[in-house]
């Protein structure tokens, strides 16, 4: 297909009251409502971050999308800053999706929804409790949110019992006021991948990045194992897009609980692979799907 990518503008919209803001790219030469794919990045990233290299390779094909920053992070509103909502991610996808069926460029009957680690485990939730969406893609995506999981992602390594208490602590601190507790956002002990994935980033991509988050970031919640809401995706085309050597539990068992029309692909690496050297393999995989299913024949 032709190379149809086109106008890109800033946005915004409300969720649960506050303003969030995010970037629409439309296909060029549209003569009717285009499809849409609305893109979110994983644990503590910013819009600036992949999305917009994904979102451009949709364009090209016809395919309009919406990314945006979370609240809390970046350009959209939100206190405590830095902070990752579990709750208002899900407010803020289901937002989202009602302001892009206002958009007259929008073919409101065909919207799907992209998302990347803790965006996969977002995906996954919206997909199963609103019809809205049509054709998903969970990439490398956070299914068990557990304790030892929240540890190893962040400084706590397996001290399991000093996470809990330190988090403990912290919640008490901030209901008397206290400002939150920070933690690295690439952890002091190392974290390869991770680092070498902001490394490569230039200074607009940087520009709201404070390399920090917040401690209770890392608290559970209801989503502590989405892997039962995944069936009930279906008939929506669901697709999974998974790494090789992903140290996240949980996403072969429920790609195995998802129900037809399913499809799983395998990609080379590490969680961030899909952002390095399996980043063309991924996005167009993700692109093919919804052009499948999104875009009438």
């Amino acid at each position: 297909m032709a190379d149809q990518s086109g106008e890109q503008r800033s946005v915004c919209f409300l969720s649960g009251g506050l303003t969030i803001r995010g970037e629409l790219r439309l296909p060029r030469n549209t003569s009717k409502p285009c499809p849409i794919v609305l893109l979110g990045h994983g644990l503590g990233a910013l819009k600036e971050w992949t999305l917009p290299e994904v979102a451009e390779a949709f364009a090209k094909d016809g395919i309009a999308g919406l990314w945006f920053d979370y609240r809390n992070y970046g350009d959209s509103d939100g206190e405590p800053r830095d902070e990752v909502s579990h709750y208002g991610r899900l407010e803020d996808w289901h937002s989202a999706i009602r302001y892009a069926e206002t958009l007259p460029e929008i073919d409101g009957k065909s919207i799907g929804i992209w998302g990347t680690s803790l965006g996969g485990r977002d995906v996954l939730a919206m997909a199963s409790i609103d019809p809205r969406v049509k054709a998903v893609v969970a990439q490398t995506p956070v299914i068990k949110w557990t304790p030892s999981l929240a540890t190893r992602m962040s400084e706590y390594g397996d001290d399991v019992e000093r996470y809990h208490r330190e988090l403990s602590d912290d919640r008490k601190k901030r209901a008397l006021g206290a400002e939150p507790r920070y933690l690295p956002y690439v952890k002091e002990s190392g974290n390869d991948a991770k680092a070498e994935y902001l490394g490569a980033m230039g200074a607009a991509e940087l520009r709201n990045y404070k390399a920090r988050i917040s401690l209770q970031s890392f608290q559970s919640s209801v989503l502590t194992d989405v892997a039962p809401l995944v069936k009930l995706i279906s008939p929506r085309p669901l697709l999974f897009i998974l790494a090789e050597q992903d140290f996240l539990p949980g996403q072969r068992e429920a790609y195995d609980a998802a129900e037809d029309p399913k499809f799983l692909v395998t990609i080379e690496g590490n969680h961030f692979s899909p952002y390095g050297n399996s980043k063309k393999e991924a996005i167009d995989a993700a692109k093919e799907w919804f052009i499948e299913y999104l875009i009438d024949k």
